[in-house]
Formats: C-alpha cells, structure tokens, sequence
C-alpha cells in the first residue's frame, strides 16, 4: 500500500479519558429475548425514538452524575479506571462537563491532581466523541444492524428502552444501549470489542431533566480555536498550503465537516495550520488532518501506526509531501486504506 511503514514507540497522546461506553449484560438479555425481540432493518431518520436520540445530548434540559468505567489495553498494557462525573446540558447548546472523582485506581495526590487536570483539558472531546453519539441516523441505519429486545430497564429511575447496534459488515464494536424513551438521552452504553472483550462503562447514577441552572454554572467554553474551512483559492491563502478540497470517504463513511486548526509546531517556533474532516459511519467518527508540505523525508512517503489506546488508532505521516494524521475507533488497516485512498 504505502512504500514505507514503520511502528511508532508512543501511544496516542488522549490516554485515560477516552472511554467507550459499557453496561453490563445487555448483550445477553438480547440473546435471550428470543420471539419479543424486533430487528429495526431499515430505520430511516423519521423514525421518532432514533431522532431524538441524534439530538438528545445537547437539545435535553438535563443535568447529573455518571460512573464511566475504563478497561482498555495501552500500547498492548491493561489498564482499567473508574472514575465519576457531572455533566449538563441547558437544551440550547451549552453544555458542561466535570469530572469529580476518580474511583480506582489510587493514586497520590499530585497524580490525581494531574489526571483531573488532564480531564478538564480534554472535556470538549469527551462529551462529544467518547460516548455512543448518533451522528447520522441514516447512514446508521445503513451501516448497523439494531435489535430493540422487548425490555424496558430502569436506570437512575428512568424508563429505558434496550437496544443493541452492530456493524453489518466488517469487524465493528457492538453497543449496548439503554435509551431514556421519553427524551431519547442514553441512560446507559456498553461498548465490546469485535473479540467479546467490554471495553467501558457509562451509565448515569442519577439524572434530573429541566434542571433550574444557577447563574455561575460553568458551561463549557471552546478553546481550540476551531474555525470553518473557506472555500476555494481562500482557504490556501489562510492554511498557507492548498489542501484536499473535497476527500473520498470509504463507502461507510460519508464526511460531516471539514474545519481548520492549529498546533504548537514541534521543529520550530511558531504553529502548523491543519485541514480537519470529520468523517462517520453514524455512530463511529475518523478524523484525518491534512497539514501541509513537510520535505523532512525527501521524495519518500513514510506512515507510522502509533499502538492502540483502548479502541482508539492513529496513524500519521508523510504521503506526497504532506503531513496527514488519521484517528478513529475503527483498525489501524481502516485509517491506511482511507489515506491511501485520497493521498
């Protein structure tokens, strides 16, 4: 595929805060349901209860405390964490996101002190992208098989209904999901790996839905300067480079946005501008940024693959001259072949 491969010593720098999601026998309720159980084929986006679940996380009124629960390996080491948070969403888009106690494992003071630090820094990606979103309803309904298993469960005093959502094709995590019916927020998620392996937990402990905020409550403010992509010659007149306008996603993925940022540059002082589209299946994302000529390794198109952090992969190079980055919960293999395939 690529003239060059090597394997880079370092896992991917989002460690101990990206979580999938976990409940625990979700799965095996659904085997044993038997004739109740109902296979949503072909859900559409009209389709009430997959609608409010695509919009539910930031257009609910909602505010409470959830335990997350991590099992993943880190550069082929287990490592497990447990850990609870706040979070709240006023239903018109501002949102917070806090974590308040680290559960297990023990660690001194300074650390603990560390990793919450970590956590804040982290918080705009981990409300958005660590847990079950539906971004799309329709290319989930294109992409997953859901199974609705007859039960209704109970979570943090809520109505739930059950689901379970698979990839049709292709090695896909499987999700096991308790949806609040009335709101369509989810209550509870479990996140397995193709192998069987649970990789996390997140499951609301309590919840209150129209909430009255008090004046100081701490929405989240962006701090990454995000900015959206300009059209045409402008946007190379900005990034100082001419990127990919339009990237080719692999069948399953459809792009949902392009948008520009900037990162400390490593060789020198000063910033690198970097191209970012997001790309999704419905439920996964991948990321590939593209950031611009790098004549560092000559003619020679040269990709690390980073070891996975849980169910997360990175990979990252040179090809024709151009730094690119591409990340995702989906194998290493997916993000080569969606490289190869634009660059």
């Amino acid at each position: 595929m690529f003239r060059h491969l090597a394997l880079a010593a370092f896992a991917l720098g989002l460690a101990f805060g990206l979580a999938g999601c976990d409940a625990s026998s979700a799965s095996e309720s659904a085997a044993g349901t038997g004739s109740t159980a109902v296979v949503l084929q072909s859900p559409t986006p009209g389709d009430p209860l997959l609608a409010k679940m695509s919009v539910a996380t930031t257009q609910a009124a909602y505010r409470g405390v959830r335990r997350v629960e991590q099992n993943w390996r880190i550069a082929g080491q287990p490592f497990s964490t447990t850990y609870r948070e706040e979070v709240a969403s006023d239903g018109r888009g501002r949102w917070s996101l806090e974590t308040v106690e680290l559960v297990t494992p023990t660690l001194a003071s300074t650390q603990q002190d560390l990793w919450l630090m970590l956590q804040e820094s982290r918080e705009g990606f981990l409300f958005r992208y660590r847990d079950f979103r539906l971004f799309d309803v329709a290319q989930m309904a294109t992409n997953y098989t859901t199974l609705l298993t007859g039960n209704h469960v109970d979570v943090a005093g809520r109505s739930c209904v059950e689901m379970v959502s698979t990839l049709r094709v292709g090695r896909g995590f499987t999700y096991n999901l308790c949806v609040d019916r009335e709101s369509g927020l989810v209550l509870r998620c479990e996140q397995v790996a193709p192998d069987g392996t649970r990789l996390g937990l997140v499951e609301f402990e309590s919840i209150e839905f129209t909430p009255v905020f008090p004046p100081d409550q701490p929405w989240h403010v962006v701090s990454n300067d995000e900015q959206a992509l300009p059209a045409g010659h402008a946007a190379a007149q900005v990034l100082g480079f001419q990127p990919q306008q339009q990237l080719r996603a692999p069948a399953r993925f459809t792009v949902l946005e392009s948008t520009m940022v900037t990162s400390p540059d490593p060789n020198q002082p000063g910033t690198l501008s970097w191209v970012k589209t997001t790309l999704t299946d419905g439920v996964e994302v991948v990321f590939v940024l593209q950031g611009g000529p790098d004549g560092s390794v000559g003619g020679n198109d040269v990709v690390r693959v980073s070891p996975s952090v849980g169910p997360w992969n990175h990979v990252e190079g040179v090809l024709g001259g151009q730094r690119l980055m591409a990340m995702g919960r989906v194998s290493a293999d997916e993000l080569l072949d969606l490289l190869d395939l634009n660059f």
